[in-house]
């Protein structure tokens, strides 16, 4: 499990950093509410550490049949 958290780190981190220097140029130079960005850009990350976890399901196997 430690393995596939620090692959996960591994290969989001560029769009982590990007989240965060998003959020704060929205919040230094922008005036930005620091709550609602501080929220879009942990909800960014969450959503990207989820969308790269590996999936380990068993996907059915489609019979080839005609039409």
């Amino acid at each position: 499990m430690f393995d596939t958290v620090l692959e996960i780190l591994k290969k989001q981190r560029m769009a982590w950093s990007w989240a965060v220097i998003v959020g704060l140029f929205l919040i230094l130079l922008g005036h930005a509410p620091v709550l609602p960005v501080i929220a879009g850009c942990a909800l960014a990350i969450a959503i990207s550490m989820l969308r790269s976890v590996p999936r380990s399901q068993v996907r059915p196997v489609r019979a080839r049949g005609g039409r």
